[in-house]
């Protein structure tokens, strides 16, 4: 059978050209000549799903690339509706994002809504922060947060038990890979521009090649045209977006922990058993790389990155998954920012660049509604659901860590197995695969 030979890459397809901007709607130039492009293998992928072995990874790879087409499609039908038809293109896009990603689910959003909502509510008086828009943020997790049910005990038992785990893998990572972070202080800086982490990710890689694995002279830190960091293991880049706002210290740490030593190290490694997929990553495997990356983020700085826990709660907000309101793209950035703001606020920052903030929170909001025309009327939102795959993920990583810490095994061991490749440790398939692969494994 013949081979297919362009990828339908998602993100790069539904990525609007005007993200960041604030704009009321967001645009795709190149939408419908992507529909166009795919059309022709159409029919090929569809052949591709039926010949692969029942319930394999391979089925499942080839599943998801026929997926990805459908929401590309779905896209274009999604921008170009008629307003008889939005409602019903919006929700055939959230739905097709949904089956491939999940959702967020009710019970763990409605908790973290309502943690977030007693933090929130300390702050009511409070000098330094505008009262306005804590308000305004209270109001919007209120609903939510008053559906939570109580059980401080458990909670805090599961989170004593992922705190241990964190610190744990942090141990090994600054272990192993402190000349990393410290190139982040020594570059003296307070924040760090596009040119400026191109410069500390491309030091790093050095100093690796140079002192880890040769392999990694083949990895290159280049700008690109946008506004998020993106590491492509096929190519071997980590990708520096030429608009990303400016980074702090902490911010750039945590980068250098989670592009580098999960997306960029476990590509590096699985490329090297040989098997292409163990580094370019087996399918199903998302979860695992976000949420390895924000626990590591989070071993390194000490604390919880703010986006893990914001993505899940506003794609929450954005579906109306607990209380069944959807916000619209423009309801959410007045929450967003409103809630950046009263954090920066809290945090005693005097110097508040709103601009900028407002750039920042524009960039995260368009990361939910890409794929939609994100305007302000009323009514079925396009949203898409991948990025709950950093705050779902980092539960999953942390609990497995947790376990098997438990059954004996020591952090190295965990550490070297989960940098091994691409995979996801608690698919049974992708266990078999590493297996396979001749890599040592803890299960």
């Amino acid at each position: 059978m013949a081979e297919i030979n362009t990828t339908v890459k998602i993100l790069d397809e539904i990525n609007p050209d005007n993200a960041g901007t604030g704009e009321a709607y967001l645009a795709y130039d190149g939408l419908a000549t992507a529909v166009d492009h795919y059309r022709a293998t159409n029919q090929l992928r569809g052949q591709k799903v039926w010949d692969a072995e029942p319930g394999s990874t391979a089925e499942e790879s080839k599943a998801r690339q026929l997926a990805f087409e459908y929401m590309v499609r779905t896209a274009e039908k999604s921008v170009h509706a008629r307003p008889e038809s939005r409602d019903l293109w919006a929700d055939r896009y959230t739905q097709a994002s949904i089956e491939l990603y999940g959702q967020p689910e009710v019970t763990t959003a409605a908790e973290i809504l309502r943690e977030e909502y007693d933090t929130l509510v300390a702050l009511r008086g409070h000098g330094t922060v505008s009262q306005k828009h804590l308000n305004l943020v209270l109001d919007a997790y209120r609903p939510s947060a008053e559906l939570a049910s109580r059980n401080p005990g458990a909670a805090h038992a599961e989170r004593l038990r992922e705190q241990n785990a964190v610190w744990q893998y942090g141990r090994v990572l600054k272990d192993r890979y402190q000349p990393l972070f410290d190139m982040v202080d020594t570059a003296d800086k307070d924040h760090f521009g596009p040119a400026d982490l191109q410069a500390v990710l491309t030091d790093n890689v050095t100093l690796l090649a140079e002192r880890e694995d040769p392999a990694w002279s083949r990895w290159t830190v280049p700008l690109k045209e946008g506004t998020s960091l993106s590491v492509n293991s096929k190519e071997e880049r980590i990708k520096v977006a030429d608009k990303r706002e400016p980074a702090d210290v902490a911010a750039v740490k945590g980068l250098v922990a989670h592009e580098v030593l999960v997306h960029a190290l476990r590509a590096k490694n699985g490329k090297k058993t040989g098997i292409s997929k163990l580094g370019t990553g087996l399918a199903g495997s998302v979860d695992t790389e976000e949420g390895l990356g924000i626990l590591s983020e989070y071993a390194i700085n000490g604390v919880m990155p703010d986006k893990a826990v914001d993505r899940y709660v506003d794609i929450s907000l954005a579906l109306g998954v607990v209380d069944g309101r959807q916000y619209t793209r423009h309801e959410l950035f007045e929450v967003a920012y409103a809630r950046s703001l009263v954090r920066a606020q809290a945090r005693g920052e005097t110097a508040i660049d709103t601009a900028s903030l407002a750039r920042t929170t524009w960039v995260h909001v368009d990361r939910i509604y890409r794929g939609g025309t994100g305007g302000p009327e009323a009514g079925r939102q396009a949203v898409f659901t991948k990025d709950i795959a950093y705050y779902a993920g980092y539960k999953q990583m942390a609990g497995f860590i947790a376990d098997k810490l438990e059954e004996g095994y020591s952090i190295e061991q965990i550490f070297d197995c989960l940098s091994s490749a691409k995979f996801n440790p608690l698919d049974e398939r992708h266990r078999e695969e590493i297996a396979a692969a001749g890599i040592p494994t803890i299960w």
